[in-house]
């Protein structure tokens, strides 16, 4: 039997996210001491405010692992960047704190010093989930196309509509948008226990379609997740509306 990434169609963002929620939250709730590894921007925000409500109204962190699938290169308390993200939108919201976080850190002097620190806290805390979004041109993470399919956690130049995205997400200007990443390479995404993929709206319509119908290719990088079982991906109604018929069913 050929194994395959499992795919959950719903109608909009809000049911995306209360999906998402779900299976983290169970593994939350299962797992002696879960380790979770998120992503940011668009994608995730509507996940985050359920895990915000979640945490207080009792859903208990106290005890799980936070790590991030990136870091973008440059001061960490940029709007744009991943530490800003999380502690905008999860750490200072909530009334109780993980056991342990980790981020990246995109300013460090030494780049190759960070990767190896990052790598050691991925061998330490091996990950149950990990979240991801889905860029416009396939990318996953900073794995933008032409990555290798056996691309370990490296720093990485974005594409120029990758750029864009983040000028439209944090409302910059072009010289004031990161232009390098540290992020997992696709071995390190694909050893978390599960792998949530998170695709909402029009934009991503043509990845999407390049994802479930195209070749498997380094020109779409997401699509070597396509034949891993660990996947999960979960696309609205925007995101499928250029899919055959036959590849929803």
């Amino acid at each position: 039997m050929i194994k395959k990434m499992k795919t959950i169609f719903v109608k909009n963002y809000e049911e995306m996210s209360e999906k998402g929620y779900e299976i983290i939250k169970d593994v939350i709730e299962t797992k002696e001491q879960p380790v979770i590894s998120m992503t940011t921007g668009g994608s995730p925000r509507g996940l985050f405010t359920l895990l915000v409500e979640g945490v207080n109204n009792g859903l208990d962190i106290s005890n799980t692992v936070m790590m991030n699938l990136d870091e973008y290169i440059g001061p960490k308390n940029a709007v744009y960047t991943v530490n800003t993200f999380m502690y905008e939108n999860f750490y200072n919201k909530i009334n109780t704190q993980p056991k342990e976080i980790f981020l990246i850190n995109g300013e460090a002097d030494n780049k190759e010093e960070e990767i190896n620190r990052y790598k050691e806290v991925l061998n330490a805390y091996p990950r149950d989930v990990q979240v991801l979004g889905l860029g416009t041109n396939g990318h996953i993470g900073a794995n933008e196309p032409g990555t290798p399919f056996d691309s370990t956690i490296f720093l990485a130049e974005h594409d120029d509509s990758t750029i864009e995205s983040t000028m439209r997400e944090y409302n910059i200007e072009r010289d004031e948008a990161p232009t390098e990443m540290i992020t997992l390479g696709f071995t390190e995404i694909l050893e978390a226990e599960k792998v949530i993929l998170l695709v909402s709206g029009k934009r991503k319509s043509e990845a999407v379609k390049n994802l479930l119908e195209g070749e498997v290719s380094t020109d779409c990088p997401a699509t070597a997740l396509r034949d891993k079982d660990n996947v999960i991906v979960i696309i609205d109604e925007e995101a499928a509306s250029l899919l055959d018929e036959e590849t929803i069913k």
